[in-house]
């Protein structure tokens, strides 16, 4: 069997330390005259809002304006926000379903807005808060998780990888061995180095984006 690959260490120092010193982005790009802090604000939060609009089944014809209609509002409120009073999912969630919901109630006024966009707003509606910050949550962990997991792509093998990805489906080590031709001891070896510093990236991306 082959002998288990052999981690970069500079190249694992290099993207772990890349968040180290920086303050929370949330809090850089509530500056005004922070435009880089904002441009990096819409590459990570873009794509949260895309997620979470689809865990709120919005219409995927509605994706695009919706996304560009929920960054405005936060580019005009941004500042009010106090992380004393709030987690900024919680808040970016309240912003995202106040934008859903005035875009949609403003095609209904139009008369624009097709039927089952209609049933959507009614769901919508009457949602309770509970319900609309439990689907926030669960976007939020996918979110944090898919970009975790890309994260170690960049520092570990593939070989690496697979095994604790093999990990988290609950697949049996002696099977995950067999499927990878590896040792049984490099598959736990891997699987716990790997384990290790996924936690620490999911930990350092909570810090950035929320503070």
């Amino acid at each position: 069997m082959p002998i288990m690959p052999i981690r970069d260490q500079k190249k694992e120092r290099a993207v772990g330390e890349e968040w180290v010193t920086r303050k929370s982005l949330v809090m850089r790009a509530k500056a005004a005259d922070d435009a880089a802090a904002w441009d990096e604000f819409v590459k990570y939060y873009e794509r949260f809002i895309f997620h979470l609009l689809h865990g709120m089944n919005v219409p995927t014809n509605d994706f695009d304006d919706l996304v560009q209609t929920v960054l405005v509002k936060l580019w005009k409120s941004l500042a009010s926000f106090d992380h004393e009073k709030a987690r900024f999912r919680t808040w970016l969630g309240v912003v995202v379903r106040n934008a859903v919901w005035d875009y949609f109630a403003e095609g209904q006024r139009r008369g624009k807005l097709m039927e089952k966009n209609r049933d959507f707003v009614e769901v919508l509606d009457e949602a309770p808060p509970s319900e609309i910050e439990a689907r926030i949550e669960k976007e939020w962990v996918q979110y944090i998780t898919e970009l975790a997991m890309e994260r170690i792509q960049k520092v570990f093998s593939g070989e690496a990888v697979n095994v604790f990805t093999m990990s988290l489906e609950d697949v049996p080590a002696k099977e995950v061995s067999k499927k990878l031709n590896l040792t049984l001891e490099s598959v736990y070896t891997l699987k716990s180095r790997v384990r290790a510093r996924f936690i620490k990236e999911v930990k350092a991306l909570m810090d950035e984006l929320e503070g």
